[in-house]
C-alpha cells in the first residue's frame, strides 16, 4: 500500500478530529498576534463584519459569520462590555440590532496589522497555492455539507 495514501476508515484519520485540531492551531496563531490588542480572533471578526455596514439584525450578524446566535452573544457581550459594539431592540418581534462603535471602529484599524501578520504568516506556511485550493475545499465541502 502507498506510504501516503491513509486509511480512511482508521479513527486517527477522522476529518471532523483533524479539522478541529488544526482550527484549535491556526486559532491560537492568530490569538497570540491579537491578544495585544485586547481582542479574540473571533472577536474581530465581528467587529469586521460590523465595520462593513451600519447595522446587522442578530440573526443576519449569525448567519454570515457561520456562528449560532449563542456564541455570537457570547463574543458579543465583551464587546458591548468595552464599549466596541452596541446592541439594542429593533421593532417588536424581537429582534436586536448590532452596530460597532467608533470605538470599536478604531479597534479594527489598530488590530489589522496584527491580523495580517498572522495571515501573512500563515498563508506563508501553507503557500498560497496551496491554501487557495485548501480554501476553494473548505467551501465547496462546507456547501455540499449545509445541504
Amino acid at each position: 500500500m502507498n506510504e501516503n495514501v491513509r486509511d480512511m476508515e482508521s479513527q486517527q484519520n477522522c476529518v471532523c478530529f483533524n479539522l478541529r485540531s488544526v482550527t484549535r492551531a491556526v486559532t491560537q496563531f492568530y490569538d497570540a498576534e491579537m491578544r495585544r490588542h485586547g481582542i479574540r480572533p473571533t472577536q474581530c471578526s465581528i467587529l469586521v463584519a460590523g465595520n462593513s455596514k451600519e447595522s446587522w439584525s442578530m440573526a443576519d450578524l449569525s448567519d454570515v459569520l457561520g456562528m449560532d446566535r449563542t456564541t455570537l452573544i457570547r463574543n458579543l457581550r465583551p464587546l458591548q462590555r468595552d464599549g466596541l459594539m452596541l446592541t439594542e431592540a429593533a421593532g417588536k418581534a424581537g429582534r436586536v440590532k448590532v452596530s460597532i462603535t467608533a470605538l470599536g471602529r478604531k479597534k479594527v484599524e489598530e488590530a489589522r496589522p496584527a491580523w495580517l501578520a498572522a495571515q501573512r504568516a500563515v498563508v506563508e506556511t501553507l503557500g498560497r497555492d496551496r491554501w487557495s485550493a485548501i480554501f476553494t475545499d473548505l467551501d465547496k465541502a462546507a456547501l455540499a455539507l449545509s445541504k
